[in-house]
């Protein structure tokens, strides 16, 4: 059951946020990657280590991320700089501005999406069945079956006369 909970959150963690991890280790030296392969090859020693993949899968999926984490880098710069823009648009209410960043930044980060769920397909399907299994059940609870989300039960104030039920 554990395995389950940290699977989302490893895909996630790595394709949406394409990011490492930040800060120092223990010994004090750098846990930031310094390069697209070191943080592609960090997210697939996690995903080794939750989903038990084979050597071949190891190896395919490091080459998926690591080219979606180097396509990703392209427009990361671009999109950083307009975010930080957007920031100073707003605390100035300069609406025209926060207009023209938006305008510009929204094919920007329609091409990062794109990246990151391709690569993610890409990953699935190199997933034998037992481990998509895995995945799905996880990918379930985000698409409405858990945490709160839709599915949860019933919502609202209790019907009239004080009985409750669950859908």
């Amino acid at each position: 059951m554990t395995k389950k909970f940290l699977i989302l959150p490893l895909l996630a963690a790595s394709l949406v946020c394409a990011q490492g991890p930040r800060g120092f280790n223990r010994a004090g030296a750098s846990t930031v990657p310094t390069t697209p392969a070191q943080a592609a090859q960090n997210i697939v020693n996690r995903l080794t280590k939750a989903l038990t993949l084979s050597t071949g899968q190891q190896s395919t999926i490091l080459g998926i991320l690591t080219t979606a984490l180097t396509n990703l880098q392209s427009n990361a710069t671009t999109l950083q700089t307009d975010r930080t823009n957007l920031i100073a648009a707003v605390k100035a209410n300069n609406t025209g501005t926060i207009s023209s960043l938006l305008t510009a930044m929204s094919p920007l980060q329609e091409q990062q999406e794109v990246i990151r769920y391709n690569a993610a397909a890409a990953i699935y399907a190199d997933l034998n069945s037992t481990q998509q299994a895995t995945v799905n059940n996880v990918l379930s609870l985000v698409e409405g079956g858990g945490f709160g989300g839709p599915g949860m039960g019933r919502r609202g104030p209790p019907p009239a006369g004080g009985t409750t039920t669950t859908p």
